[in-house]
């Protein structure tokens, strides 16, 4: 399967800033190391989605300052 529903399903946190992380990925999918190379490499959003799902592409949360 493309796209890791197993995964996706179970995933029980913010999908919103899953989203937004795996958005900010799709950016950056040259610099990774594991981006896979063969013919399947077109295929961005199912690719960054197992990376980011399969924890080889870590993110952090950073909370915005409101002191305005």
């Amino acid at each position: 399967m493309i796209i890791p529903l197993k995964q996706l399903l179970a995933f029980n946190t913010n999908r919103y800033i899953l989203a937004k992380a795996m958005m900010q990925a799709v950016e950056k999918t040259g610099n990774m190391k594991d981006y896979p190379t063969d013919d399947s490499a077109w295929k961005i959003v199912p690719n960054v989605l197992k990376l980011v799902l399969g924890k080889s592409v870590n993110y952090t949360v950073e909370e915005a300052d409101d002191e305005e």
